[in-house]
């Protein structure tokens, strides 16, 4: 089957569901409205339902689209794009081991929790019953979830430390988002490979930098919690710049293309938001290049993430009542979302 025939539906619902993003005039209209935060999400195409958190509700706007995509697909595209929401239920996870390390309830875990409509596949309620950590891992052993479960519950052993789990559970979700995009054709790998060397590369300059000069761990230790896969960060380039002393010297010499975008940058907060603003211009470039393509979809739940992202920030900004222009400096990009 053709690509033109395999992903002319799914193309025309990506176009549909693009044309809602938003413009960045959008966010500055949002900045400067005055009215409450329901009918500023109703606004924009978003209902809060009684009882249901802000959060769960900007996730539920991106768990409809997800549906609608993975509807026309099938194989391996189709785990690609669950794949991208399965992060929330790894997120679910880490809440309740982490909540079990400093000894939460179990109602209080819960009200963390996100609901992964029908993408779930975590059992929250016996995990939830688990007496300690160990426990919680060894029952998640038989999901879905039993790889990483090993792998978190083996660091946990070595360590003793919630640092192994959490970045053990990121290795793993990342990894997998590598070679789900490996095992697709390769007219689907053209636009996914450097759309996925920006989200690899920007996951591991920002843990290379936080492990090493935030958390001060050795360079062999680093290495080995990054992501074994990436753009222009891996294999010996990334060897070298684990060895590297400071910030500065890691940012000097990274590849060519890494070092415009952060060049200057002199805060860990500076150079994740760089990074950001480069995956949006990726992600925008398969947006509106891409054709018959998985990698459109991917692109556009990209989009979709990182503009629910910036609405959740505004609205809790406007909440805190910070400063429109902390706000607008926290969210904003060189270049606005554009539709197609």
């Amino acid at each position: 089957m053709s690509a033109a025939a395999q992903y002319a539906y799914l193309h025309a619902r990506v176009s549909a569901l693009a044309s809602g993003l938003s413009q960045e005039g959008d966010f500055h209209t949002l900045l400067e409205d005055t009215l409450d935060e329901p009918t500023i999400l109703a606004r924009i195409g978003l209902n809060v339902a009684p009882g249901i958190t802000l959060e769960q509700t900007l996730f539920n706007r991106l768990l409809a689209d997800v549906q609608i995509l993975v509807r026309p697909t099938s194989g391996g595209a189709r785990d690609l794009l669950i794949h991208w929401v399965r992060r929330h239920e790894l997120s679910n996870l880490k809440a309740m081991i982490r909540g079990r390390l400093i000894g939460r309830t179990s109602a209080e875990i819960r009200e963390e929790l996100i609901d992964l409509g029908p993408f779930s596949v975590l059992p929250v309620a016996e995990l939830l019953q688990s007496e300690d950590v160990l426990e919680m891992l060894r029952r998640l052993e038989t999901t879905p979830y039993g790889e990483v479960a090993r792998q978190a519950r083996a660091a946990f052993e070595a360590r003793n430390e919630w640092l192994a789990v959490d970045a053990a559970i990121d290795r793993h979700y990342y990894a997998g988002l590598s070679s789900r995009a490996r095992a697709l054709s390769a007219s689907d790998q053209q636009y996914l490979r450097p759309l996925l060397g920006a989200i690899l590369d920007r996951i591991n300059l920002l843990w290379l930098l936080r492990y090493r000069f935030v958390y001060q761990l050795a360079p062999a230790h680093t290495y080995y919690l990054l992501v074994p896969a990436g753009g222009h960060l891996t294999g010996d380039p990334l060897r070298a710049l684990v060895g590297m002393g400071s910030m500065e010297e890691v940012i000097r010499a990274l590849p060519a293309p890494l070092y415009s975008i952060v060049e200057g940058a002199v805060t860990l907060t500076e150079v994740e938001d760089r990074m950001v603003c480069e995956l949006v211009r990726r992600a925008e470039t398969v947006l509106n290049r891409a054709v018959f393509s998985v990698a459109r979809a991917f692109a556009y739940l990209v989009l979709r993430t990182y503009q629910l992202q910036r609405i959740h920030i505004l609205l809790r900004g406007k909440q805190l009542r910070l400063s429109k222009t902390l706000i607008t400096d926290t969210v904003s990009c060189p270049r606005s979302v554009h539709h197609v």
